[in-house]
């Protein structure tokens, strides 16, 4: 009797120790790079009744993430929702919600998501950087002029910010503070259509007639679309 219990503890054991390797590997496909094989492993973990409710949290947030990458954007609120409801700490699953809403369009509703992250990590770029373009989408420049400041203050090397404060400014009728920040912008990245542009729009605006048209010509050589981008933003060449 001895003997065949050894044996069936082995047996036990070995089998308690397989599902442990498979568990582990399933978590580490449901943390990986790969989209395709997150939303396979998260779902068979989520689906799979085991996980204690933390971890639960993050396969429904891993999973999110991969909806997310795929475009799958309602059903990546769908999981986000679930984990930040399951986890309310979880703050990097309020930086991808506020990301997959500012994608949606519902950019008022991503604002308190960004500022949650901004609360838990205050020098995260990012986070000022998004919930600054959602004022500015919905009309509130000044609160967007403070956030994309901060972001640049934070990480300094990054032309889109300086354009997009540039173009606040632009509309703000500031044409000295947004024709700076397109020359930043072209500082760090030369060929940055949406920096040209403006710039080539100010400078005819001042008389540089000839050098504002290079400038547009060059953006629009980069660009296609970038004339139309840029007056929907509010860059025109006459008020």
């Amino acid at each position: 009797m001895v003997r065949v219990f050894v044996c069936l503890l082995c047996v036990l054991c070995g089998e308690v120790s397989g599902f442990a390797q498979d568990r582990e590997e399933t978590w580490k496909r449901c943390r990986g790079n790969d989209p395709d094989e997150r939303l396979t492993a998260c779902t068979a973990l989520i689906e799979g009744g085991q996980e204690p409710p933390a971890e639960l949290a993050n396969a429904y947030y891993a999973r999110g993430s991969a909806y997310q990458q795929k475009n799958l954007f309602a059903l990546a609120l769908d999981d986000l929702n679930t984990a930040i409801k399951a986890n309310p700490d979880l703050i990097d699953a309020y930086g991808d919600r506020g990301i997959t809403l500012t994608v949606m369009g519902r950019f008022a509703d991503a604002i308190p998501d960004y500022s949650r992250v901004i609360e838990a990590y205050p020098k995260l770029a990012y986070a000022y950087y998004n919930r600054g373009l959602c004022y500015e989408l919905i009309g509130l420049d000044d609160l967007a002029l403070e956030d994309i400041t901060a972001s640049i203050e934070i990480e300094p090397r990054a032309e889109y910010r300086y354009e997009r404060r540039g173009t606040i400014y632009f509309r703000k009728d500031q044409l000295d503070k947004a024709l700076a920040d397109y020359e930043e912008a072209l500082v760090i990245n030369p060929q940055y259509p949406a920096a040209l542009y403006g710039r080539g729009i100010i400078r005819m605006k001042n008389g540089d007639l000839a050098g504002g048209g290079a400038d547009v010509a060059q953006a629009k050589r980069y660009r296609a679309t970038i004339a139309e981008e840029m007056e929907r933003a509010g860059v025109r060449s006459a008020r």
